[in-house]
């Protein structure tokens, strides 16, 4: 059953830019936006338009030139890199393109680094990284190093680490980037179920063929945040 959903961040008039020598490019021009518990929202736009950067700011990750970002209605864009940290660690979940996975360790190991730094106990830890990787379908290798995966595998296991601590918001950067269609699709089923269990699931990506998935779309496109799309060749 699908949970009524509510506001869990909000951006204000936010703005980022960038000073490349003398000037300043702007990578996302002043915007206002919304994003809800219990809804899968897809940010959508060609290479280069400025969706990672919404991304990041609305993750914590960078601070906007100008304007708010409000988490659960507190204003967290101006708190100390140590707060966001913080927020970071116990709110958030994500998953990058890039899986940055620690190639050293295991599939479950790398689950489980999460769990270590908010001081559960090694053994919930275990048991909760091995559910997690049951689910993503890695039932099987959890002993594996990274470099004994797949790039599909590797995206699995940093799915199943975003999962692990049971955030409240899960922001994913391309997450079937790496994954064959079939894959693709089992994964975005299954963010769209824990969307519509309660929490705020936002993916940034520029495949056309994930919007049916998504609760809600944002278009951005040229650092402009809209609802609607400007041209599909773009995406291709």
């Amino acid at each position: 059953m699908k949970i009524t959903q509510s506001v869990v961040i909000e951006v204000r008039q936010v703005k980022k830019m960038y000073k490349s020598g003398d000037s300043f490019i702007t990578a996302l021009k002043p915007a206002d936006v919304t994003f809800n518990r219990g809804e899968l929202t897809l940010i959508m736009g060609p290479s280069g338009s400025g969706k990672t950067t919404l991304l990041s700011l609305i993750g914590c990750v960078i601070y906007p030139s100008e304007g708010e970002v409000l988490l659960n209605g507190k204003v967290v864009s101006s708190l100390s890199e140590n707060e966001l940290a913080e927020i970071r660690l116990n709110t958030i979940g994500f998953v990058f393109q890039a899986f940055n996975l620690l190639e050293p360790l295991t599939a479950l190991e790398n689950v489980m680094q999460p769990m270590i730094l908010q001081n559960i106990s090694l053994k919930e830890a275990k048991g909760r990284a091995e559910l997690a990787l049951k689910k993503v379908g890695l039932g099987e290798r959890m002993g594996n190093l990274p470099k004994k995966l797949s790039g599909g595998q590797k995206q699995r296991v940093a799915i199943a680490r975003a999962l692990v601590t049971n955030p409240e918001i899960i922001l994913c950067d391309e997450p079937t980037a790496s994954l064959d269609v079939k894959s693709a699709g089992v994964i975005m089923e299954e963010l769209k179920d824990l969307a519509h269990s309660g929490k705020a699931v936002i993916i940034v990506t520029h495949d056309l063929r994930l919007r049916k998935f998504a609760d809600r779309i944002i278009y951005v496109e040229e650092g402009q945040v809209s609802n609607t799309i400007s041209n599909e060749e773009d995406y291709k």
